[in-house]
């Protein structure tokens, strides 16, 4: 393995792991604002993914249209609303939750015994 192919496998794990872990903290983040920026900061990893590809037009896309336009209406449209939410308890929510976790679990069962 030369030094060149081995920085572009470091370059792609850490961008894989970038893309990742960002799209997990948009999910459970409680606070929509941090969201918002770890899209962005998702967004700029995938460009740096199609970088990592000689792809760089689509990068230039990606940066352009998802992180400079689609990730700034995103965060306009929050700060607008400023919703606050006061939210009450749900009933039997502790059952749905183990209900969808069994689905979620079977699922992904059926997709490793197919792959």
């Amino acid at each position: 393995m030369t030094i060149a192919s081995s920085t572009q496998l470091i370059c792609f794990v850490a961008l894989s792991a970038a893309v990742a872990i960002g799209a997990l903290g948009v999910v459970l983040l409680p606070n929509i604002v941090y969201s918002a920026f770890l899209l962005g900061g998702v967004f700029l990893s995938v460009a740096g993914l199609y970088l990592l590809l000689n792809a760089s037009f689509v990068a230039a896309a990606q940066v352009l249209v998802y992180v400079g336009a689609v990730n700034v209406l995103i965060l306009f449209a929050i700060m607008l609303v400023n919703k606050q939410e006061n939210l009450a308890a749900i009933p039997g929510l502790a059952v749905r939750r183990l209900l969808s976790g069994a689905v979620c679990a079977g699922l992904f069962t059926l997709l490793l015994r197919v792959a």
